[in-house]
């Protein structure tokens, strides 16, 4: 009996040793009694308490069945852990509505554990219910669009697949849902086991205090939002208080769009970086703050780094595209990669990468007479994913049937739409040597005199370009 008892005592050591002091402290503390946590407004009580019970039951059979099961939901990431967890719910309640309280839950802890700006929680239900659709059902699109792809192929049956779309969507509404079923679906969806292991974190831990390096770490599993510039004063006034980060997205549209890019434009370790500060996603461009004009537009946009684009168009579509390679003054041909991708926030989500039957990847044009002066990403000329006029009102996007570069539908709700308004986000932007000059991405406007005064409409100072930028005083010291 003895000998039983101190075997328990050992290995419930050996499992509290796998967490940090301060964890080990809290964890202590739960296996003295049930202690309450007082909740934030966005947190589903709902599912605060299924939860809870359901680990109060494994405290219950014994310490180290407790200890085991936490270290399989935070540690070791065990899907069969998450689970038991849903299955604990489910006599009750639908997968649909189990994600609907996930990321209700989960994206403000999200959101704050990257910034230092608090989540208001300005936004319904409607709000949230594009991410969980998408959720929900991102892993069977995509295993759909995968088949129909090889159709030609496998000489699949295109009924089969609508039948088998049907079924899982009324899957996710009722109350059976088998183990298989659900591992299959939480293993192939990104972004929902780190939504769920946050929700889990929070229930044991409260929230987390982080270092700097484990703050990377977390910014790269999705376990903390990326770093945001606080808008000055005079964006807060355009923002208002519905919408307190950006016009055309909320947080729930960024973590979805977070998902889709690469680690880099997350966060950057401590030997990536130039400076002390973690890479920070700024909002360059606004069409609301900087005005309805193509020159400051690209002014803006042109030579920073990665960005995201969002356009909203006068029917109500957001879409847009996240462009990995510096926009470029002079290079009038197609380039990028093949992380970039389009994407959609509404009518309903969508991401789709590049890499397809082209390298049509990003294009920027203006005051050229021999080629299209525009935006463009994928596709071709007159046919494009997403294509902005340099007239910075018209656009279109005529993927019909799919986009040959990204695979993309078409984005807005009409193939050609109205600008309503846009936004460019920096979300990567070029690191700079202290001795290398600003001209050296990709050469500056000062090296084409074609486009200087182009620069001078976009409100940016130019020297002549005769004289060329005025020479450094040595005697100046200031």
């Amino acid at each position: 009996m003895g000998n039983s008892q101190s075997q328990s005592k050992n290995k419930e050591q050996q499992l509290l040793s796998e967490w940090t002091p301060e964890e080990q402290q809290k964890l202590n503390q739960q296996l003295e009694n049930r202690t309450s946590l007082k909740l934030p407004k966005y947190f589903s009580t709902d599912l605060y308490d299924f939860i809870e019970t359901f680990l109060h039951s494994y405290k219950k059979k014994s310490q180290v069945d407790y200890l085991q099961l936490l270290h399989g939901l935070l540690k070791s990431k065990d899907s069969a852990a998450a689970y038991l967890v849903f299955h604990h719910c489910q006599p009750s309640i639908t997968l649909k509505t189990f994600v609907f309280w996930i990321v209700q839950s989960a994206i403000p802890l999200w959101f704050e554990g990257g910034n230092d700006q608090a989540y208001f929680d300005v936004y319904g239900k409607e709000h949230s219910a594009s991410l969980v659709d998408y959720l929900l059902y991102s892993a069977k699109e995509k295993e759909r669009q995968q088949k129909e792809s090889m159709s030609w192929l496998l000489d699949s049956n295109d009924s089969n697949l609508q039948e088998n779309n049907k079924s899982w969507e009324a899957k996710v509404q009722q109350h059976e849902l088998t183990e298989t079923e659900f591992l299959e679906w939480y293993e192939r969806t990104s972004g929902i086991q780190s939504l769920f292991q946050l929700v889990i974190e929070f229930i044991v831990f409260g929230k987390v205090k982080t270092t700097e390096s484990l703050e990377h770490q977390r910014r790269l599993h999705h376990l903390a939002s990326p770093s945001i510039q606080q808008p000055d004063k005079e964006m807060c006034k355009l923002l208002g208080k519905e919408h307190y980060f950006s016009r055309l997205m909320t947080p729930y549209d960024y973590y979805m769009l977070t998902l889709h890019l690469p680690q880099n434009a997350l966060s950057w370790a401590v030997y990536e970086r130039k400076t002390t500060e973690d890479v920070k996603h700024e909002l360059l461009f606004s069409s609301r703050r900087d005005g309805t004009s193509w020159q400051v537009f690209v002014g803006k946009m042109v030579g920073q780094g990665a960005t995201l684009v969002l356009v909203k168009a006068k029917d109500g579509s957001i879409f847009g595209g996240y462009a990995d390679e510096a926009w470029q003054y002079a290079n009038t041909g197609w380039y990028g990669n093949a992380s970039n991708f389009l994407f959609r926030l509404k009518e309903s989500y969508g991401a789709w990468e590049g890499g397809h039957q082209n390298d049509h990847f990003q294009y920027l044009c203006w005051g050229k007479k021999s080629l299209p002066n525009g935006f463009g990403m994928g596709g071709q000329f007159d046919y494009a994913g997403l294509w902005i006029d340099s007239d910075f009102i018209h656009g279109h996007s005529r993927a019909g049937p799919l986009c040959t570069t990204y695979g993309s539908p078409q984005l807005p709700m009409d193939q050609e739409f109205l600008i309503d308004e846009v936004e460019v986000w920096l979300v990567k932007p070029l690191q700079k040597d202290d001795t290398e000059s600003d001209t050296e991405h990709g050469k500056g406007v000062l090296n084409y005199s074609e486009d200087m005064e182009f620069m001078e409409m976009a409100g940016k100072k130019m020297y002549s370009k005769d004289l060329g930028p005025e020479k450094e005083d040595d005697n100046n010291d200031a």
